[in-house]
């Protein structure tokens, strides 16, 4: 029972200080990085890609053909959007020695993967992605979509691409998706009720929504202009010269970077109270409305915070700057805290067991450590404790397993292999017996002995049912073992023995 799991590739102990990384970026495929008009992800991959570069780490970009950065670009070779395109592609041209991957993708398509390099995986929208390093980007968002398990990263913007005015124009802004869960409909009936004119700007992705609930209200009011998609100079220009922006998100939103983006040109947010707008919001929580008729009210009587102060809480909260040195915090991290199997392996050789068990019972105590890998520290523990003669031990750590997953094969047969030791059959026959009923996981990193899974619990089982004098089960258990193994001398020996006992039974 000393079978060794598939090593884990990653810093030692002792690399624990910060030093330049080796960093891969993976931007969806849809818009170019960054984005041209639309593109709030792309716009924080490129923000967070320079500013990376600028902190000295070297950079690998993933994104489509027409981006541009001051990191080393792989352009995807694919032209329509296909996250399996993208999982492909990077797995077969991921530079060598890569320290740490950072996947934008909507489903975290290569934090899924589950690849030997770290993968931290930032959810950009109200999902949840069965992924080891969830990083949400607002504490609501980590709350109701992470259950609380996962990291926090804000968003920040490079404060020196956004104009500032404080002279405005009068007309309102809405500026983004014109989908019916950002609430363009909620902007319309404020402009309606105060007279206002409105801008909107955006990508329409739903045109029935729009040609039935928005292109009517539009077209009777003169008042109210949707001019499409912006970017470039037009986008700063509607940005630093509205008297106000609109901001009446219907969903959870996960952070609202355009929030931002507006008052770094020093123009004032009026938004629902909807996934991180009070986070996002908190330095000005008078900007938050609880209803159309509020947002109404606080548009006529015109008493919004100064522009310059607008600015300043952008500065000093959401800039490039505070969110690029907090991931690299978190790279940093997660490279120091993810176990060095290797040098486990090496105190475990040079027998020092006692010291490989300490070191290992530290890692297991990281909050931050994937699940995968404390069930594969579970399974270290365990066997160092076995070739220490301490099976009180090693049955506790079988057991902890449990507590980060359904039980494993690789557990049960352990187990179950001490009961057969003490000669305790019938509940060395219940472990071997849950072993074969465990569905086998998909990932091969995730199988810790292979054995386990196949042949071993069925060989067992046929030993178990031996010394019941069930010889027909003892059979049919070393059969399937025999189905796996067919040449394995264990078994052809077993086979005769048993043919000859049951033949002499009749």
């Amino acid at each position: 029972m000393t079978n060794r799991t598939e090593e884990l590739i990653i810093s030692s102990e002792e690399s624990t200080s910060p030093r330049p990384l080796r960093i891969v970026q993976v931007a969806p495929d849809y818009y170019p990085v960054p984005p041209l008009n639309y593109g709030g992800i792309e716009r924080v991959v490129y923000n967070l890609t320079e500013q990376l570069v600028k902190l000295g780490h070297e950079v690998y970009l993933y994104a489509p053909k027409g981006s541009k950065s001051s990191a080393t670009i792989i352009n995807y070779e694919h032209i329509m959007p296909n996250p399996q395109n993208i999982v492909d592609f990077v797995v077969k041209t991921l530079p060598d020695n890569i320290d740490i991957i950072h996947d934008h993708t909507h489903a975290s398509v290569i934090g899924r993967k589950k690849l030997t390099i770290p993968t931290v995986c930032t959810i950009h929208s109200c999902t949840y992605n069965d992924v080891d390093y969830p990083i949400y980007v607002s504490k609501r968002a980590l709350e109701v979509c992470g259950k609380n398990n996962g990291l926090l990263v804000y968003h920040g913007i490079d404060i020196n691409e956004y104009e500032f005015s404080d002279e405005k124009d009068d007309y309102l802004l809405f500026l983004g998706a014109v989908s019916s869960h950002k609430g363009p409909d909620y902007a319309i009936e404020v402009a309606e009720k105060t007279n206002q004119k409105l801008i909107i700007a955006g990508p329409v992705f739903n045109r029935e929504y729009y040609a039935k609930e928005l292109e009517p209200r539009i077209q009777n009011n003169p008042n109210i202009h949707y001019i499409g998609e912006v970017g470039g100079q037009d986008r700063q220009n509607i940005f630093k010269k509205a008297k106000c922006f609109l901001f009446p998100t219907c969903c959870e939103e996960p952070f609202g970077l355009v929030m931002i983006e507006a008052m770094a040109c020093g123009t004032p947010v009026l938004a629902f109270p909807n996934g991180a707008v009070p986070e996002v919001l908190r330095g000005f929580p008078n900007l938050i409305c609880s209803s159309v008729d509020e947002m109404v009210l606080k548009i006529n009587s015109n008493e919004f915070p100064e522009s310059k102060l607008l600015r300043e809480y952008v500065v000093n909260n959401f800039t490039i700057d505070i969110m690029a040195r907090e991931y690299v915090n978190i790279y940093n991290k997660i490279l120091t805290e993810e176990v060095n199997y290797n040098y486990g392996n090496e105190l475990k050789q040079n027998g020092k067991f006692t010291n490989a068990i300490e070191y290992y019972n530290k890692f297991l105590l990281s909050s931050n450590l994937p699940q995968r890998h404390k069930i594969k520290l579970c399974f270290e523990i365990a066997d160092l404790y076995f070739n220490l003669n301490d099976f009180r031990k090693e049955r506790e750590f079988n057991l902890k397993s449990f507590e980060y997953d359904t039980p494993r094969a690789e557990f049960c047969c352990r187990i179950g292999y001490q009961f057969l030791q003490n000669n305790e059959i019938d509940k060395a026959i219940f472990w071997y017996t849950l072993a074969t009923q465990l569905e086998k996981p998909i990932l091969k990193e995730e199988i810790l002995s292979e054995c386990c899974w196949t042949w071993l619990p069925h060989i067992q089982l046929c030993v178990c049912y031996y010394k019941t004098g069930n010889y027909q089960k003892s059979y049919t258990h070393n059969e399937i073992a025999r189905s796996f193994i067919p040449t394995d001398e264990r078994i052809l020996y077993n086979k005769e023995l048993l043919e000859r006992i049951l033949k002499n039974d009749r």
